[in-house]
C-alpha cells in the first residue's frame, strides 16, 4: 500500500471511531503494493577500467546503465547499491546506498570515484555472503532481489583455484533466505561457467540455457551476458521488467500507479482484462500505453534521453549515452589531478569540467603534474643539471676521471718526482728531515757548471 494512502486510511478509521460512525470506504482504486527491493551489486575491480570496443570503459558504461535503470524505476522500486571490493584489493563489498526510495542522482554519489588502475580484485563470494545478514533484504513480506554486475572471475591475490565456484554457494544461501539473485556478466573476460551455475542456483536461469557453457562467447547462457553499453541497458531493463512484472488482474502488480498496462487491447484501445472501477462489469481498464498519467508518453511518441520509455516499445533511451540532466564524476585523483563533473546534454556526456587534468609536462617541483604516478620523472633542468627532490641540482660528471700515468723513471713515492694529471705538474715532497728539493737542485746545477769549466781548462 502506498504510504500516503495507508496514512489516510488509518486517519479515516480513527476519525470514524472518535465520532461513533462506521468508517467511510476508501477509493475503489486498488492500493499501491509494497515496492520490491533491489540491491545493485556492482563490480569495482581494476579490470572495470578496461576499454569497450565501441569506446569508453566498462566502468563508464556500468555507471550510465545503472543510473538510467534507477531513473526509470525510482518511483516503483526501492533501490540500494553495493560496490566490491571496498575500499580496494580483496576486501568484501560495502553497501554505499541503503535500500529505499531514492532519486536516481543518489546512485552516482554512491558509486563514488572510478576503480584504481591496479591491485583491486573480485571477491564475489565474500560480497554476496555479506548480504545474507543485511536486514532490509530479509523481510519475507517483500520481494527482495540482488542484481550482480561483474566483469571477471572470483579472484583474490594470490589466486586460489579452489575458490572458483564459491559464488555459486553464496547465491544458494541467499536463495534459501528468499533473496533472488540476477546474474549479469559484463565483457569478454567473465567466468561463464561459474555465472551459469550461479544463475541456476538462484532460480533466474534463462529458458533453454546451457549450464555447462564455459565461454562468454558461447550461446544460450543461463546468466545475462552483456558486451557493451547498449546490451547492458537491455539486460538491466529486462531484469527490471521481470522484477516488476505486471499481471492482467485489475491490480497494480508493478507498483507504478498503473493497472494492467502492456497487455492486449481491444478495438477501443483498452486492455482486455480485469475490471474497470469506473464501469463495473466491463473488461475495459486502461489505455494501452505505459503511463496513462503522462499524456506525452504513448506508442508513437518521440523517445528522448530522459530515462523513460516514452514510446512504450519496451526500451529506454535507445541510442543515448545518458539521460538528460544526469551528471557523473570524471577525470582522476592521482598526483595533482582532481575530479571534475560531466553533464549529460542531448543524450551524450559533455566535456569534463571543474577538475584538474594531467599537465603536458612534469616540471621539477616535487609534484606529479602529469598524474601518471611518479613525480618529476620527465623534468628537464637543462644541461649539467638534474632534478632531485623537487629542485634542479648540478649533475655528476658523465665520464670517470682518467689520470695520466707518471713517467716510468719517476714514481709518486720518489722524493722530488714530478707527475702530471694532464692539468698540472706536481712534485712529491721529500722524506721528512731531508733538504728542500729546490736548494738541492740549485746546488747540483752549480756543481755541474764547475765541472764543465774544469774540463775545458784541462
Amino acid at each position: 500500500m502506498n504510504r500516503t494512502n495507508a496514512a489516510l486510511v488509518s486517519f479515516g478509521l480513527l476519525a470514524a471511531c472518535l465520532v461513533g460512525l462506521a468508517p467511510t470506504p476508501v477509493s475503489a482504486q486498488p492500493p499501491r503494493c509494497d515496492a520490491p527491493r533491489v540491491l545493485l551489486v556492482v563490480d569495482k575491480s581494476s579490470s572495470m577500467l578496461g576499454a569497450l570496443p565501441a569506446g569508453g570503459t566498462k566502468w563508464d558504461a556500468a555507471t550510465t546503465a545503472v543510473g538510467e535503470l534507477t531513473a526509470a524505476y525510482e518511483s516503483t522500486v526501492d533501490f540500494g547499491l553495493m560496490v566490491f571490493p571496498f575500499p580496494d584489493r580483496c576486501e568484501p563489498g560495502q553497501i554505499t546506498m541503503d535500500v529505499g526510495p531514492h532519486p536516481a542522482a543518489d546512485v552516482f554519489t554512491a558509486l563514488g570515484t572510478p576503480p584504481p588502475t591496479g591491485g583491486s580484485y573480485t571477491p564475489m563470494a565474500q560480497t554476496l555472503d555479506g548480504i545474507a545478514s543485511y536486514a532490509p533484504l530479509l523481510d519475507p513480506e517483500i520481494a527482495n532481489h540482488v542484481i550482480l554486475i561483474t566483469d571477471g572471475w572470483q579472484w583474490c591475490d594470490p589466486y586460489d583455484a579452489g575458490t572458483r565456484f564459491t559464488p555459486v554457494d553464496a547465491v544458494t544461501r541467499l536463495a534459501s533466505l528468499g533473496v533472488t539473485v540476477h546474474i549479469v556478466g559484463f565483457g569478454a573476460a567473465v567466468d561463464a561457467l561459474t555465472l551459469n551455475r550461479a544463475a541456476v542456483a538462484a532460480g533466474t536461469a534463462l529458458p533453454g540455457c546451457d549450464a555447462a557453457a564455459s565461454s562468454p562467447s558461447d550461446p544460450n547462457h543461463c546468466y545475462q551476458q552483456a558486451n557493451d553499453l547498449v546490451e547492458l541497458r537491455a539486460v538491466l531493463s529486462a531484469i527490471a521488467r521481470d522484477i516488476t512484472d505486471e499481471t492482467c488482474d485489475g491490480l497494480d502488480n508493478d507498483c507504478d500507479g498503473l493497472i494492467d498496462e502492456g497487455f492486449d487491447v481491444d478495438a477501443d484501445g483498452y486492455t482486455v482484462c480485469g475490471t474497470d472501477p469506473s464501469n463495473p462489469g466491463t473488461t475495459h481498464l486502461s489505455l494501452a500505453d505505459c503511463n496513462d498519467a503522462d499524456a506525452a508518453v504513448h506508442p508513437g511518441a518521440e523517445d528522448v534521453c530522459d530515462g523513460a520509455d516514452n514510446n512504450c516499445d519496451g526500451s529506454i533511451d535507445p541510442g543515448c549515452e545518458c539521460f538528460e540532466g544526469a551528471d557523473r564524476p570524471c577525470g582522476m585523483e592521482v598526483g595533482a589531478c582532481e575530479l571534475g563533473i560531466q553533464l549529460c546534454t542531448g543524450g551524450v556526456w559533455a566535456e569534463c569540467t571543474g577538475g584538474v587534468m594531467p599537465a603536458a609536462t612534469d616540471p621539477c617541483d616535487g609534484i606529479d603534474n602529469d598524474c601518471d604516478g611518479p613525480a618529476d620523472e620527465d623534468a628537464d633542468c637543462g644541461a649539467g643539471m638534474v632534478c632531485i627532490d623537487g629542485a634542479c641540482e648540478p649533475s655528476e660528471p658523465t665520464t670517470p676521471f682518467d689520470p695520466v700515468e707518471p713517467p716510468p723513471e719517476l714514481t709518486p713515492t720518489d722524493p722530488g718526482a714530478s707527475v702530471s694529471d694532464g692539468n698540472c705538474s706536481c712534485s712529491t715532497p721529500g722524506a721528512p728531515g731531508s733538504p728542500s728539493p729546490l736548494p738541492v737542485a740549485l746546488a747540483l746545477g752549480l756543481v755541474g757548471v764547475a765541472l764543465v769549466r774544469m774540463r775545458r781548462g784541462a
